[in-house]
């Protein structure tokens, strides 16, 4: 039996994070170490990370945001510095990112993940949403976005810098 604990990310994590950043997105879309580091020192409290058996295996990280109805492309582009949106008594968390290595995926941790970082969040902070994006490429990730009350708020046009510059959909949740 696996055993599997969730706790908040730490600066000697990042090895481990980056490992499973790489292995989730293209080159062309994975976000840099700094910005990693700044998001745990930033807000620990949105950072976790997955272990199975004392082994670091995925992550999510988020951050708390002003609810605008209206959205913003530019607030959501990769690599964007955490410090610039990030306010403490904001009431919608955006999740900025997530990943699992492969050989974890198909097991129910991404959702575990999820969970538990709304938990969290939503216990010690007025969060009343949660707004994410997704790209259209990833059928898999937005289908269960869908079954977890994820809508579509919004496209962002040949927003990822893939092979296709495949479209972002902006998915919001209200609580």
């Amino acid at each position: 039996m696996e055993e599997i604990k969730i706790r908040n990310a730490a600066i000697d994590d990042i090895e481990h994070i980056m490992e499973i950043e790489h292995e989730s997105f293209c080159e062309t879309v994975y976000e840099d170490r700094s910005v990693f580091l700044d998001r745990i020192l930033t807000f620990p409290d949105g950072f976790l990370v997955l272990e199975v058996d004392g082994q670091v295996c995925g992550y999510i990280s988020s951050e708390i945001w002003d609810y605008l109805e209206e959205i913003k492309e530019d607030m959501f582009n990769l690599n964007h510095s955490i410090s610039k949106l990030h306010v403490a008594t904001g009431s919608e968390l955006y999740i900025s990112s997530i990943g699992l290595l492969k050989k974890h995926r198909g097991k129910g941790y991404g959702k575990l993940l999820f969970s538990e970082l709304s938990r969290r969040t939503t216990e010690k902070y007025s969060i009343s949403s949660i707004i994410l994006i997704v790209s259209v490429q990833w059928t898999a990730a937005k289908n269960i976005y869908e079954k977890n009350a994820f809508e579509e708020a919004g496209r962002i046009h040949r927003f990822f810098d893939d092979e296709t510059h495949s479209d972002a959909i902006v998915m919001r949740k209200y609580l």
